[in-house]
């Protein structure tokens, strides 16, 4: 893919909930998706797209695990600022994204210590930003977020992060719930944070190797992503707030996993 054709950066395509480095074109989105799918987070078609081509992006998302989605030419257009298209545009990831087996086999073994920030669904990439930036500083592994309907990692999460999603890994899921489930079979403690949890987050400490879920702005943990958890803690508050930015409540937690694993070495 040529470095200055067919790219923009921090556009956003109107209704879509998503925003970063996009490129367009046939051959840039195929070179996108044969060389580099991993980057790949969002693929739009339009009705205009030769029908070969499409079937053959089509299947490349399929085999690549990529969201693809039909929509009108205009859209395309307000997206590319009337480039030519060729009705088929992406959006790219600036850091590679990875699946979670593959995280999974890069963590430290048991006993060492580990701990996983997952978002179920946050929507904000500012929140998101400031959710990578704690979890690098509190020592996680890493962050995962699900594939589809939140905010995936763009130019924005990477300004508010400081850099920090640049070099902490990111890793994709399909599914909150059953994503919670695999990490558990790898000996995962997994503990979610809502207003309504059985224990306050500072009743005990959270074991060495720990998954913390946090939920989306205003709606918070999902039903399903709840009842998968091993334990569901809240954040005790003193204030008349009802609840807790998804980023705040995160470090919150992050940093009360990184105290217990630093007292215990002492």
């Amino acid at each position: 893919m040529e470095k200055n054709k067919g790219r923009k950066s921090d556009r956003t395509e109107s209704g879509a909930g998503v925003e970063g480095d996009i490129c367009w074109g046939r051959n840039p989105v195929l070179s996108l998706l044969e060389e580099n799918p991993e980057r790949c987070m969002k693929v739009l078609l339009s009705k205009s797209v030769q029908p070969h081509i499409k079937n053959k992006i089509i299947s490349l998302c399929r085999e690549k695990s990529v969201i693809f989605q039909n929509v009108e030419g205009a859209a395309l257009d307000r997206l590319t600022g009337g480039e030519n298209h060729q009705g088929v545009a992406a959006y790219a990831a600036r850091m590679k994204l990875w699946e979670t087996e593959e995280l999974l086999a890069s963590l430290p073994q048991p006993p060492a210590p580990a701990m996983i920030l997952l978002c179920d669904h946050i929507q904000d990439p500012h929140n998101l930003g400031a959710v990578i930036r704690s979890a690098e500083a509190a020592g996680a592994s890493a962050v995962m977020i699900p594939k589809r309907g939140g905010c995936l990692p763009t130019g924005t999460v990477v300004k508010t992060s400081a850099g920090a999603a640049l070099r902490l890994p990111l890793a994709v899921t399909g599914n909150v719930s059953q994503t919670i489930r695999l990490l558990q079979e790898a000996g995962f403690w997994v503990t979610g944070l809502a207003m309504d949890g059985r224990e306050t987050l500072f009743k005990e400490d959270m074991p060495p190797r720990s998954v913390i879920v946090v939920g989306a702005e205003g709606e918070g943990l999902g039903t399903a992503a709840a009842k998968a958890c091993d334990d569901i803690r809240f954040i005790p508050m003193r204030g008349t707030t009802g609840s807790l930015n998804a980023s705040v409540a995160a470090g919150i937690a992050m940093f009360e996993w990184s105290r217990s694993q630093a007292a215990k070495k002492q």
